[in-house]
């Protein structure tokens, strides 16, 4: 089990390290720990490990690229041995600044970058467990039910009455599908017979403990179906362009702007349209219309869904179309 009851690492060197780095560049040196039945050798099989390790670089990277674009590269340095204690690793996070940018920074037009203190936060390796980690752990392997940004803050609702507030970046790496991919890589050891928990220490304090019973909710897969941007219903003004029986019934409707499909949900509705109630091209309905947005596979997804028809009316004097 990882604790803090443990020998101090070389916390003390760290802000001497720090004193002597370029002043474009930030260092944030963590231990990472695997503990475990199977570790009491303070050993691990090169195959577990090393795919591990790799993905610890790949996230840093995907979130510093995914935070920073081109404004900064990153990369993970192993600093001196491995440790006694279950099996642990010295990591320094390195961020450099790119040379080009220099100007920018030093400028009255500099902005801030998230450094690598921030970026090891966002994703929830240090801080208190928030960040992406915070955000796995509530959604349990659930996409959202919808997620809304006002300013800086996102709130995830993970379900129709349960909601989340976080940081808006949290959510952007969250989305980022080489952050979480990795993320996952980084706790596969804990696939393995005998290797119970992962953990982040920062000199005697432990930062993060995940145990092995966590990773269905930090599991990510090429097939993800995708998470829902938002879910709302409105009332809206259509115009008929064709009716459908069949496909889930949708129809091609106009809103004044734009055609789009829309299926049709109420049975009220469709029970007079199978028993002869007549409809053309033209007609116009007032409806309850609920739009979902969502982002699959990269994408970005509008659903049409008629909820409610309230009102049928005969076709306009002027048409919109």
């Amino acid at each position: 089990m990882v604790t803090s009851g443990r020998p101090a690492s070389p916390r003390g060197s760290e802000s001497q390290y720090s004193e002597h780095h370029n002043d474009m560049s930030n260092h944030e040196r963590f231990n990472v720990v695997y503990d475990g039945p199977a570790l009491a050798e303070h050993r691990i099989d090169v195959r577990d490990l090393a795919p591990a390790l790799v993905a610890i670089a790949d996230l840093f990277t995907a979130a510093n690229k995914e935070l920073n674009g081109d404004s900064a590269d990153v990369r993970v340095e192993v600093k001196g041995s491995f440790k006694a204690g279950s099996f642990e690793l010295d990591l320094i996070f390195v961020q450099q600044l790119l040379a080009q940018i220099r100007d920018m920074f030093a400028g009255s037009n500099a902005t801030a970058i998230s450094n690598a203190y921030t970026i090891l936060t966002i994703l929830g390796l240090i801080g208190g467990g928030g960040g992406v980690v915070g955000l796995a752990r509530k959604l349990r392997g659930r996409r959202p039910h919808r997620i809304e940004q006002v300013g800086e803050v996102s709130h995830v609702w993970i379900t129709e009455t349960e909601s989340v507030e976080v940081e808006a970046n949290v959510v952007r790496l969250w989305r980022n599908t080489t952050v979480r991919s990795s993320l996952s890589k980084t706790l596969s050891p804990l696939e393995r017979e005998g290797i119970s928990n992962f953990g982040i220490v920062r000199g005697e304090k432990v930062e993060l403990i995940i145990e092995d019973d966590e990773l269905a909710s930090f599991a990510s897969s090429d097939n993800d179906s995708g998470e829902v941007v938002s879910d709302f219903v409105a009332r809206k003004v259509l115009l008929v362009e064709s009716v459908v029986f069949k496909d889930g019934n949708k129809w091609r409707v106009h809103d004044g702007q734009y055609p789009f499909f829309a299926a049709l949900d109420d049975e009220v509705f469709l029970s007079k349209v199978n028993s002869g109630e007549r409809f053309g091209k033209g007609d116009v309905l007032v409806v309850d219309l609920r739009q979902i947005q969502s982002i699959e596979a990269g994408a970005l997804k509008n659903e049409y869904r008629i909820i409610k028809v309230h009102e049928h009316r005969a076709p306009l004097q002027q048409a919109l179309l």
